[in-house]
């Protein structure tokens, strides 16, 4: 299997025609991480380490990564977030960890814990002009690799340029003792990508988008690999939940090599982001993120299902983004209105601007085109089954309407193009929503 490995640490000339320089160092995943941690560290010619956390990594593994550090004879100090739950990566908490950076003079940080503290460690690093390094506590989300952050403003998702980890280190048995809703999570990210990677040759086939064929790879085959191991993952069986940790690096390494989140991140992750959009607008509690992929990537994969059915393509029609949906956007939106108008106006001059690459594609060559990931589509259902994910609707909270309302203006959300483009480019938005609404 295509891993990480033959990426990091060097620059690569890739078939796609770009150089690709994937800027982490070492990715360590073992028994003995912590030992080689201090090995790493001494190489660094750093002295002051800051470690984040929260009050549940912390005393999972926080304290022990500050005592070995320290023992190693490196200043270590600490930043740890008191919540349990519901830590935002927000601009108060980046601001915290930028401000106690400054106060320690550290010279590297280091995040233990998962998705919200690796994001805010990274972009608070970012800011301040020091590398930092991620310690791992479960398999949750796929932004370890990662070099762009997943933040939170003004109640808006948005994905800002950040930098890699320089070192990625994890304890397999710390992985596999996660709670159960992190493994739940991690499983969610990855299964997602059946998606992203749709919208990404879909775009690529239509309007010949840039796609690099190794990162998509990178993220393919470890999600085929997953896909095929959800009992393994539900007994959490050591080996299963290694390899669902490596097909999340490799999809961090896949969104480094390219540059942004395109490999791992399409229609699935706007209906998280419009989700967590109305919870920050009180509408529903905060969930996980990979639940809600997870979630979510049981109703893309019945718009991608309706594509058989369209007979006969038409010219995309443009979007029109009239003064009546630029209303109702600000008063949707607020503060984040301007972020999705800018988005939308992006989109559309760049799909006008490649009209010309539309032209002899039919239904039978796009869903060729496509049959590859189609072809997964019973086995990705039957793993979202046994890991709990494919009927989270109510424990999310989310019902008929809030469904309605997302795959209606999901799409506000990103200038990437998706599922839910093409079918709006058919005038087929309308009958497709009820279609999967039934």
């Amino acid at each position: 299997m295509l891993t990480a490995q033959a990426w990091i640490g060097r620059s690569v000339a890739c078939a796609c025609g770009q150089t690709h320089h994937v800027p982490i160092e070492k990715v360590c995943i073992g028994s003995d991480m912590l030992e080689r941690l201090k090995a790493y560290a001494a190489a660094q010619h750093a002295e002051v380490w800051l470690i984040v956390s929260d009050a549940n990594t912390h005393p999972l593994l926080g304290g022990a990564t500050a005592s070995a550090l320290a023992a190693a004879g490196h200043k270590v100090d600490t930043h740890v977030f008191p919540e349990t739950h519901d830590l935002l990566p927000d601009r108060p908490q980046i601001e915290a960890v930028r401000r106690r950076i400054r106060e320690t003079g550290a010279q590297v940080a280091v995040a233990v814990g998962s998705g919200v503290i690796n994001d805010i460690t990274r972009y608070a690093s970012f800011k301040e002009s020091i590398p930092y390094v991620v310690v791992a506590t479960a398999p949750s989300m796929d932004g370890y690799a990662s070099s762009v952050a997943a933040l939170q403003f003004d109640g808006l998702k948005t994905t800002l340029p950040a930098h890699t980890a320089r070192a990625i280190f994890a304890d397999p048995s710390v992985l596999a003792r996660a709670p159960w809703e992190l493994i739940q999570a991690g499983f969610g990210d990855l299964v997602g990508k059946t998606i992203s990677l749709l919208d990404w040759k879909l775009a690529h086939t239509l309007y010949q988008e840039p796609l690099c064929a190794a990162a998509y790879e990178l993220v393919q085959k470890p999600l085929k690999a997953c896909i095929d191991a959800a009992e393994g993952l539900r007994s959490r069986d050591a080996e299963a939940v290694r390899e669902l940790f490596l097909g999340l690096v490799n999809a961090g390494v896949a969104m480094a090599m390219v540059g942004n989140s395109r490999p791992c991140s399409g229609s699935e992750h706007h209906l998280s982001h419009f989700w967590d959009l109305l919870a920050y607008k009180g509408r529903r509690a905060h969930a996980s993120h990979g639940h809600q992929v997870g979630y979510a990537t049981t109703w893309m994969m019945k718009f991608y299902r309706l594509l058989p059915q369209i007979d006969e393509l038409v010219q995309p029609r443009p979007r029109t983004l009239d003064m009546s949906w630029r209303e109702w956007v600000r008063e949707f939106y607020g503060d984040g209105a301007e972020t999705v108008e800018a988005a939308q106006a992006r989109k559309a001059e760049r799909l006008a601007a490649r009209q010309d690459h539309w032209r002899g594609w039919s239904r039978k060559s796009i869903l060729a085109a496509l049959q590859p990931e189609f072809s997964w589509f019973a086995q990705v259902e039957r793993a979202l089954g046994v890991m709990g994910l494919a009927d989270a609707g109510a424990r999310l909270e989310i019902d008929r309407p809030i469904l309605q309302e997302t795959f209606e203006h999901a799409w506000e959300l990103r200038d990437r193009y998706t599922i839910f483009d093409f079918l709006a480019g058919q005038d087929r938005m309308a009958w497709a929503v009820e279609a999967v609404l039934g």
